[in-house]
């Protein structure tokens, strides 16, 4: 249950692995990406006011998202700022922060963070996803704890 929450956390960056840019893993669909502003200089890539990144049904949005490549023009990092929510139609994770680091290889999620699948809702201050293990950590805010609902499967057909 935990971890089908967190795979779809993996396009809350747009990245799957190095160089790939996806909000939907294996998606041959076209990312159509919204700003009212973006700029290009070197390796970086920066999308500001009301960004929203849509492909098939996958959508992320957020106030601002920077993109940064490496020599190989493959992503290094990327980052979501501000009102980061993103949603496949069955999931959704909501934060203030998202930030892809592609040397450690993992993706975290911080600042009041929602999970949903279905009925079921975490609640955390941040969590970090390692992509090549699938481990997956909730860390609670200060002075606060972790909170998750889960619904057995009689509660589901209610």
């Amino acid at each position: 249950m935990i971890r089908n929450l967190f795979l779809f956390a993996i396009a809350v960056v747009l990245s799957v692995g190095p160089g790939h840019a996806q909000l939907i893993a294996s998606s041959d669909e076209p990312i159509d990406i919204t700003g009212d502003a973006a700029e290009f200089k070197d390796n970086i890539a920066v999308w500001t006011g009301h960004v929203r990144v849509v492909q098939g049904e996958a959508i992320l949005t957020a106030d601002r998202l920077e993109a940064r490549l490496n020599d190989q023009r493959q992503f290094q990092s990327i980052v979501a700022l501000g009102a980061v929510r993103y949603s496949n139609g069955q999931e959704a994770i909501t934060g203030e922060r998202a930030d892809y680091d592609d040397a450690a290889r993992t993706i975290t999620v911080s600042e009041n963070v929602i999970v949903t699948q279905g009925k079921q809702v975490m609640s955390a201050g941040a969590v970090i996803y390692w992509i090549d293990t699938g481990r997956i950590k909730f860390a609670p805010e200060p002075g606060k704890r972790i909170r998750g609902i889960f619904y057995t499967g009689k509660d589901q057909q209610t």
